[in-house]
Formats: C-alpha cells, sequence, structure tokens
C-alpha cells in the first residue's frame, strides 16, 4: 500500500474515531439525528428503524470503514443512548482518541459532562468487534 494511501486511511479512521466522541446525541429527536448523521458523518447511510413501543431503534452504516451506528429511542423517538461498533483492530485507535477526549479512563470506562448532565462512555469488547456505548448516568 503506498504511503498516501495508508496516511488517508489513518486519516479517515482518526477522524471517525473523533466523530464518535465528539457528537453524543443524547436527547435529540430522531428526525434530528438523521439529518445530522447525514451532516456530520460522511460514510454513513440509514440502514433501518425499529420500532417496538419504549425500545426502539435506528441504525446507520459505513460499509467503507465496517462501522455501525445505532441509537436507542425512548417511547418518543428521543435518543436515550448510542452505540458504535468498530472492528476489533481499531481497539487501540479507538482507545486512545476517547483518552484524548475524555481523559484517561478508569479500565473500560470514561466520563464527561454536558449541558450539566453527566455521561459515561463504556468501551465493550467482544471476538469480532468492540463496541462504545454513550449513555447518560442518572444521579
Amino acid at each position: 500500500m503506498s504511503r498516501l494511501r495508508q496516511f488517508v486511511l489513518c486519516f479517515i479512521v482518526a477522524a471517525s474515531a473523533y466523530s464518535a466522541t465528539a457528537q453524543h446525541y443524547i436527547g435529540l429527536h430522531k428526525n434530528d439525528i438523521r439529518t445530522r448523521v447525514k451532516k456530520e458523518l460522511p460514510g454513513f447511510y440509514f440502514a433501518k428503524e425499529v420500532e417496538s413501543g419504549d425500545r426502539s431503534f435506528i441504525k446507520f452504516e459505513n460499509s467503507f470503514e465496517e462501522q455501525t451506528l445505532i441509537f436507542r429511542l425512548n417511547e418518543l423517538g428521543v435518543c436515550t443512548s448510542v452505540s458504535r461498533m468498530y472492528n476489533t483492530w481499531l481497539e487501540d485507535k479507538v482507545r486512545a482518541q476517547l483518552d484524548a477526549s475524555y481523559g484517561k479512563g478508569a479500565g473500560n470506562r470514561w466520563y464527561f459532562t454536558s449541558s450539566n448532565k453527566k455521561f459515561e462512555v463504556i468501551l465493550k469488547q467482544s471476538d469480532w468487534y468492540i463496541t462504545v456505548i454513550t449513555k447518560s448516568v442518572t444521579n
């Protein structure tokens, strides 16, 4: 692989990891999420919406980067948590970006405050992918 292609690929990976931490979307209505993902996360496309009362979600995929975004929604269509799945080979880059964005994490957990609300970011590992989950912390 040429050096230019390697640089471009690394840039895309770093930018995509950053965009996961920069925008958490929690508290937004599903219509606003669709609009913002289209503008803020190039490469992601709407895959499907599943409605089942109080446990609905909308899903976006990025085939090029092999990533998936799932926005969990309440009965009003408002986002309550976000899950972003990455290939396992991106774990070190994702973990470094989480540390850079939120400070050194405690194990696989990071915390941040936005608009006077506290949020938790959890990195879960599996055999084939890692998942970054962002959710609000209730006191």
